[in-house]
């Protein structure tokens, strides 16, 4: 269930050809230990099982991140900074202009602002100055240049935008002044339904060894064949392959984009006393909070599958990601037990973009090679202390210090080449706004505008005090490595108003965000700031008007991101207590308590501009479990329960920090009635999110089984305290050893749309679940 989910994103080459050597010392030192073996008495078991699962929606929306669901497909978005846009005051509301270190303003804003003087010049740029499209939509940069769009200027650089009811760019062949809002049926075609969250068919085969002297051995085979993909006419993302271990998302797996194979445990044994060494493929679970993650931190999680949305009894069985692994464990003769562990570091592992879990919007491309690269290889490793103080109480100290599996995601660079067009955005032969320069054929670049001579104009921007284009100095995802920008046009990308929904249901901030991917990506800081002169975005009037000229000019954008994996060090304590009455028939009798604290001390967190600076704060995180089994009746067996409750000081469930948390939406910063903007889209930072201190979530949870035990009744709820909760009824049949079926329910009710509870982010997942095993 959503409880278990951290928050909530790297190709072939010199990774690939190394990935097979990394991690297969594991699968060598068990079978050398095993040939070692051979001559001594063996005990081998088999078993295993083939399951059929199937989740079916029953949500009345489908995910948002998605390109198929996304609800601006059809729309064609009016820009509120053009002039023909309500009575026209936006187009003309001052926003803030650039001006350098010296006092020089941008090169367009030069001839305008000769006359403006003092603090005037910091806010003297009209809003709708370069806002020359009426509206966007999705394909409307290929629309402009089949129509056959000479460019700004006539250059033939920035060719515009042009939208099926004739909404685009003034100088589109065909472009309608005056015609905003409307419906496209190019972008309704991207429209599809994913009825069928999860078809999926598996085998997992389980091989047991049991030798002389201590030793045994196990492994575990699993074959995963998907077929949702099968039930939609949509683009449905690559759903297993990741460019980790070369198309590998695990250590230990073969994929394809539909089929999985992959070793979740090679490992073996050796105990002997107190003694007890595990060598192999292996996972490390430490911790008792249920459903929760507090101090089971030794792995990433595998979330491709079904998300975290099984069963909450089964907790994080399937999600685990299993490592080359060393661990120790030693017991004393006065009860406490002292277990160690090293493992290669593995991230966790996203669903796929465009699949029914994905968690990343579909206009954002997640490239994590080169940051993969930098911590492939690295070890993480730790130490758990248990000591029991008496028969009712056991202590528990934990230290972990490791590579976060999760991630800190940020931008990245976006490439030179996107979707077979030249990036006008990259510094290079393709940047438009270079080729406005170079080509520039006289006269007024704007109505109204400074007369300017026929170009290039380079000559005449460094002599007015402005730097050239900023030129590539190579080397992958460094700055200006091949690039030098974070964003790429693309018929897909969202529009201005469509960025702002992203951003608020990503609980990123919009004007970080946007400042970010200008003004740390130098090619992007030359062209909006130094060229076009627009003034850091402060206020929404200071974003639209970057945006709305912008997606104008280019259509839509799409964001490249990536994922670092920080190291950080986790220190925790746990403790047990089990209640015992002098009645045995008591309800408090035998009920266990159990208490979680996890300290990550200078942890770091995902910016809400995306930026390479990321939020550093030291996380608490706690829980408190009540557990128990009770027979109510002699006439049905005991009744399993468990009671949580989880409180966060930094993030929220899925990791994300808590300062991205209630959202401003953007209703508040348009009049509805005239279409101006209200007082509050010029006040600076009105439009981030306001944040909250703290995090809390409960948990209750059942399993009953009848007198037969054939049947089992389950039931978990989780609820965010901010209003949104999760309820899982389950039921279980086994008629016999051979078969299981089981059918479940996720049911999630979000507290509003002001996404401040976690249910906000996973309402798309509303689904019925059916799950028939035959075991072996």
């Amino acid at each position: 269930m959503p409880a278990r989910y951290p928050v909530p994103r790297s190709h072939a080459g010199a990774m690939a050809r190394a990935a097979p050597r990394r991690g297969s010392w594991t699968a060598v030192a068990v079978a050398g230990v095993l040939c070692h073996l051979e001559s001594h008495a063996i005990d081998w078991n088999l078993s295993g099982h083939v399951r059929q699962e199937i989740a079916y929606s029953i949500a009345a929306n489908n995910n948002e991140l998605n390109q198929m669901g996304n609800v601006f497909n059809d729309r064609i978005t009016p820009h509120y900074t053009h002039r023909t846009w309500g009575s026209g005051a936006n187009a003309a509301a001052l926003t803030s202009t650039y001006l350098n270190a010296e006092g020089v303003p941008g090169f367009f804003q030069q001839g305008g602002l000769a006359g403006v003087a003092g603090a005037a010049r910091r806010r003297a740029t009209a809003a709708g100055l370069f806002t020359q499209a009426t509206a966007n939509c999705r394909f409307g940069l290929a629309n402009a240049r089949a129509a056959g769009s000479p460019g700004l200027a006539g250059t033939g650089a920035f060719a515009g935008v042009l939208c099926p009811n004739g909404a685009g760019s003034a100088w589109v062949p065909g472009a309608t002044p005056g015609v905003a809002a409307g419906i496209s049926a190019q972008g309704a075609a991207l429209d599809d339904d994913i009825n069928f969250n999860l078809f999926n068919t598996r085998a997992e085969f389980d091989v047991q060894a049991r030798f002389g002297a201590g030793f045994a051995a196990f492994a575990r085979v699993r074959f995963y064949a998907d077929a949702t993909s099968s039930f939609t006419d949509g683009r449905i993302g690559n759903l297993n392959e990741n460019p980790y271990w070369g198309t590998r998302s695990t250590p230990g797996e073969w994929s394809t984009p539909n089929f999985l194979l992959d070793l979740p445990a090679l490992y073996l044994d050796y105990n002997r006393g107190p003694l007890w060494i595990r060598l192999g493929n292996q996972i490390v679970a430490w911790g008792e909070a249920y459903f929760f993650r507090v101090m089971d931190v030794a792995n990433g999680l595998d979330l491709r599958r079904h998300l975290t949305l099984g069963p909450g009894g089964e907790e994080f069985q399937d999600q685990r990601i299993a490592s080359p692994a060393l661990r120790v464990s030693y017991a004393f003769d006065a009860g406490p037990e002292l277990d160690l562990f090293v493992s290669l570091f593995t991230p966790t592992v996203l669903p796929a973009q465009n699949s029914a879990y994905n968690l990343i919007s579909s206009g954002t491309t997640l490239d994590e090679r080169d940051e993969f690269d930098d911590a492939a290889g690295a070890l993480n490793f730790g130490a758990r202390l248990s000591v029991p103080l008496s028969e009712q109480l056991t202590v528990t100290a934990m230290y972990t210090n490791r590579r976060n599996p999760d991630g800190v995601f940020r931008y990245a660079e976006a490439p030179a080449t996107n979707a077979g067009i030249a990036n006008a955005w990259c510094a290079g032969p393709a940047n438009a706004t270079n080729a406005l320069l170079s080509n520039f054929r006289g006269g007024a670049l704007f109505a109204g505008g400074p007369l300017l001579p026929a170009g290039p104009l380079q000559g005449a921007v460094a002599a007015s005090g402005l730097g050239l284009m900023p030129a590539l100095r190579g080397g992958q995802h460094q700055v200006l490595g091949h690039c030098g920008a974070a964003l790429a046009p693309d018929n897909h990308g969202p529009g201005s108003t469509e960025y702002w929904h992203a951003m608020g249901r990503s609980r990123l901030d919009p004007m970080q965000a946007l400042r970010t991917a200008i003004d740390e990506w130098p090619a992007t800081h030359w062209a909006v700031r130094e060229i076009f002169g627009f003034g850091e975005e402060r206020n929404v009037a200071d974003a639209l008007r970057t945006l709305e000229a912008f997606h104008g000019y280019l259509g839509g954008f799409r964001a490249y991101a990536t994922r670092e994996f920080k190291r950080e060090q986790v220190f925790a304590l746990g403790a047990n207590y089990i209640i015992q009455m002098d009645d045995p028939h008591s309800f408090f009798d035998s009920m266990i308590l159990r208490g979680e604290v996890a300290v990550t001390p200078h942890k770091q967190f995902t910016s809400l501009g995306l930026s390479r600076d990321y939020i550093e704060e030291t996380e608490v995180i706690s829980a408190l479990i009540i557990e128990k089994f009770h027979r109510f009746s002699d006439a049905i067996p005991a009744t399993y329960m468990v009671w949580q409750w989880m409180h966060r000081e930094a993030s929220d469930l899925f990791g994300r920090h808590l300062s991205g948390t209630e959202t401003v939406p953007f209703s508040r910063f348009i009049d509805p009635a005239t279409g101006d903007f209200t007082p509050a889209a010029f006040v600076d930072g009105a439009a981030s999110p306001r944040g909250s201190g703290a995090a809390d979530y409960v948990v209750f949870g059942f399993q009953q089984p009848t007198r037969s035990l054939m049947w089992r009744f389950d039931m978990a709820v989780l609820v965010d305290v901010e209003g949104g909760f999760l309820v899982q009824p389950g039921l279980r049949y086994r008629p016999g050893d051979d078969w299981q079926f089981d059918l479940y329910a996720n049911l999630m009710e979000d507290g509003g749309d002001e996404n401040d509870d976690v249910m906000e982010s996973l309402d798309f997942a509303d689904e019925i679940f059916v799950r028939a095993t035959w075991f072996f």
